[in-house]
């Protein structure tokens, strides 16, 4: 197999990117948003849309939304964010390491503690199968060095089993992730599965209004939880939606279409016949300087994105 190494050349100038681009989002950045993303980098964190369309060959709007997928995926995020959240920022205890007990470890456990074969007998009862020595040093794991309640497994344990992958290498993975968001009571965890079952069911509703071909991901269903369960909005101003997206945008984003339907709830417009119609041209300058036309339909992309509405009282 051939091995390749950056030129020395190459290397004279370089930037950094964080891994997790590579680790967690590469599958779900599309080409546009990887070179927004690399654009962004390169020019030491300074934002700029309209040099970062010019040198894309693309839109400021367009440069904008892609720029927004990363401060969805949790990459990125504001001068402003950063600034307000930094007194609160707080460094977490390392989590130990993952060294699993070993078989003699387990049995004497198991001797110490009777109830730990009643909670074994449960985790076997939701994953259908016996277990494993692995799965059971696993589960201990799980409980004494990670400090995870037995009900929280549990019901972490009937979770990936309802998504189809009821495996420990899975539960293992999830409990830990979510125990690094501080999900570690029995309530924490079943308000966030609900809140999951919640997106997902809306992503399904949204991909079926709008015959998307292409399932969401996690943060594209988080939005249509929003439109659908938290906003209200109907099928028919979430089509009026789309369709305002794809004859503003180059092409069809879900981010842009938020911003829409965020500027309609925040003023309150929950059916088609609220909405703005276009307004016929002016008489007098406007209609006789199309440049000044043309600017103005040009920069609407861009104030809609950077739009930051007042919500209305309901």
């Amino acid at each position: 197999m051939a091995q390749y190494h950056w030129s020395p050349a190459g290397m004279a100038d370089v930037f950094i990117l964080p891994a997790a681009v590579v680790d967690e989002a590469i599958k779900l950045a599309s080409a546009g948003q990887i070179q927004v993303l690399l654009w962004f980098s390169r020019h030491h964190q300074q934002w700029d849309a309209v040099a970062c369309a010019a040198a894309l060959d693309s839109t400021p709007a367009e440069c904008e939304s892609h720029l927004q997928f990363w401060v969805q995926q949790g990459l990125l995020q504001t001068a402003e964010a950063s600034t307000s959240a930094a007194p609160a920022v707080s460094v977490k205890a390392a989590r130990p390491a993952a060294v699993k007990p070993q078989l003699r470890e387990v049995l004497a456990y198991q001797e110490e503690h009777r109830e730990f074969g009643v909670f074994l007998e449960a985790a076997a009862a939701h994953l259908g199968k016996a277990l494993s020595h692995g799965d059971v040093a696993t589960l201990l794991y799980l409980l004494t060095t990670a400090g995870l309640p037995e009900s929280v497994i549990l019901l972490e344990i009937a979770y990936a089993v309802s998504i189809g992958k009821g495996n420990m290498r899975y539960v293992e993975k999830l409990a830990l992730a979510w125990a690094d968001e501080e999900l570690t009571t029995h309530e924490a965890v079943d308000d966030h599965i609900h809140l999951l079952q919640r997106q997902k069911e809306a992503a399904a509703h949204v991909e079926a209004v709008l015959k998307s071909t292409v399932p969401l991901t996690a943060a594209q269903a988080a939005l249509a939880d929003k439109w659908v369960n938290q906003w209200g909005f109907r099928d028919d101003m979430l089509l009026l939606a789309q369709e305002e997206t794809k004859g503003k945008a180059k092409k069809f984003n879900l981010n842009y279409m938020d911003k829409i339907l965020e500027h309609w709830y925040a003023d309150g417009i929950t059916t088609p016949e609220q909405v703005e119609k276009p307004q016929p041209a002016k008489k007098g300058a406007a209609a006789t300087n199309p440049e000044q036309s043309s600017l103005d339909m040009e920069g609407f992309e861009e104030q809609l994105l950077q739009y930051r509405p007042k919500y209305k009282k309901k």
